[in-house]
This record gives structure tokens, sequence and C-alpha cells, in this order.
């Protein structure tokens, strides 16, 4: 092969200047492109192309408007940009008006429930989780969307369980009766007392789970008793729940946790610790009546 510069024979006997050498496709050379250097990224500044993934899951049934505004808020490019590939779930409890409809055109998927309640729906979808992460709050609008990224980035292996406490944030006007606050006061030092774990709101109906760890609590709740359920198992297993605080807004609808659901928290909590055994007192020292309630004066 001659050399840049070299001349070359053209077609009708005239000479050109020849093509610097390079690949060629038989006798006629291609032409040699422009190459970009490799980018000086330093290695530890290089995304890892591996999506952590996430499901978040709503129980509902005729939650037509919260829905909406839940899924409207969910933070879905944060997610996206903090390397979360998520999916969102509607549990319906057999809903009679629009909130399938309205969680599917807005991209979410739905699964239908064979029984009845918000436990029996949880407890049917949980074993159908792939996802290494679990997000579950409830799709009336009063629990916020918006803290969810955060809420997934505290889990792991020392943070298998993520509470978000009412009790310990802010609740707006209006969002829950003085009635509610002391009834869950007391569930929540009950629930202390009885599995010897300190919780500040036992009732919230927002919590994040590594996946394996949430699949392996036996749960038995199949309605409002839910987050006891989820609390107790939690204690009894002695896998820690680390709360952070939330904001607790408004209800979107009409309302279905009525005051006697107290009292049904209340006897499945203590259900739960009578059938506990002796489970739950060889992990560890109970706590006193005063421990209890320097730890919730503290909160």
């Amino acid at each position: 092969m001659g050399q840049p510069g070299d001349e070359w024979p053209l077609s009708g006997g005239a000479i050109g200047a020849r093509a610097p050498s390079g690949p060629t496709i038989g006798s006629f050379p291609l032409p040699a492109l422009p190459v970009d250097p490799a980018p000086q990224i330093p290695y530890g500044e290089i995304a890892n192309p591996v999506l952590e993934s996430l499901s978040i899951l709503l129980p509902a049934l005729n939650e037509e408007d919260g829905v909406a505004d839940v899924l409207n808020r969910i933070p879905r490019l944060t997610l996206q940009q903090r390397g979360y590939a998520y999916s969102v779930h509607l549990l319906d409890g057999g809903s009679t008006d629009q909130t399938r409809a309205v969680a599917k055109r807005l991209g979410a998927e739905v699964f239908i429930q064979s029984g009845n309640g918000k436990g029996s729906a949880f407890r049917e979808f949980v074993p159908k989780i792939r996802d290494q992460y679990v997000v579950l709050l409830d799709s009336d609008g009063t629990y916020p969307p918006e803290v969810i990224p955060d809420i997934v980035g505290k889990l792991g292996a020392g943070s298998p369980v993520v509470l978000g406490s009412r009790l310990r944030g802010s609740i707006n006007d209006g969002a829950m009766s003085m009635a509610n606050r002391i009834g869950n006061r007391v569930l929540s030092w009950l629930a202390s007392f009885l599995f010897a774990t300190p919780i500040s709101d036992v009732c919230s109906g927002m919590w994040g789970f590594v996946s394996d760890r949430l699949k392996s609590l036996g749960l038995t709740a199949t309605g409002f008793e839910l987050e006891a359920d989820l609390f107790a198992e939690c204690a009894l297993k002695g896998i820690p729940i680390t709360e952070v605080p939330i904001r607790y807004d408004r209800r979107i609808g009409e309302a279905k946790l009525h005051l006697h659901e107290g009292v049904r928290i209340a006897l499945a909590l203590l259900k739960k610790r009578i059938g506990s055994g002796a489970a739950a007192a060889a992990k560890g020292p109970r706590l006193s009546f005063s421990s209890l309630h320097a730890e919730h004066t503290e909160r």
C-alpha cells in the first residue's frame, strides 16, 4: 500500500491523490472516520446499570377519588433517577365505583382479591411479589406518596422494615379526631408493652419492607388489624423496625375505619401475644411501664 499523498489511478487514465490507507472493500479504500476518545469518567461515577426493583401496594375499596390523587403524586421521576424499577399494584376489595378503572388509566396493575378485608388482600398478594422492596400505603390520600423514595432508601440489611409514623410527624387539621389520636397512642403503648418492642404508631398505614423479610412473617390478619399484625410478627421474629416521621392528611372520600375497629385491633394484639407462647419472652427482658412511658413521652 502507498502512503498518503501517493497518486491513485482514476477512470479514463487520470490520476488523483491516493486516499489514506485503511480498511477497504475489495480494492476500494474506505475513508478513515474520526473516533471519539474514551470518556474520562472516574470509575466510581459510572452509573450502575442494574436497577433495584420495587412494588408499591395500594389496598382499596371504593376509593376512586383517593386512588387518583395517590397515583398522580407518586414521584416516578425521582424513583427512576435513584435507580428503582417499580410497579404499582391496586389491591381491590371488590369496589363498585370506578376505582379499578381509574387505577388502570393511571398505570396501576389491578389485583382483585378473592376474599374480603384489607388484611386478606395483602396476605393473598404478598406471595406474588418478585421485587426486592415493597411499600404499602393506603389509597385514600392520607399518606404522602412523595416520601416513597426516602422510605425505600432506608431499606436494607440493617433496616428490613420501615414505618411511617404519623405521631412522630405532623397531622394536618381535620385529618385525625382527638378520639382517634388517643386511641392510636393507647394501642401503640399496648403493642409496645405486650411485645417488648417500642413503636410510636402501630396503626400507621404506610410501611416499607425488604420483600424476603416480609414473606417470612406469619400474618393472620383479615381486616384493619393488618398493621398491628405486621408489627407483632416483626417483634416476635426480632426484625427491627426503623421509624420515619411522616405527614398525615385529611382523607379523600368516606371514612371506613370506625372506633370499634380499635377494640378489634387490641384483641388481635392480645391474641397474637398469647398465641406466641414463650417465643417473644425468649428474645429479651420485657419493658417496664416506666420505660414505655418515657419512650412515648420522648416521641
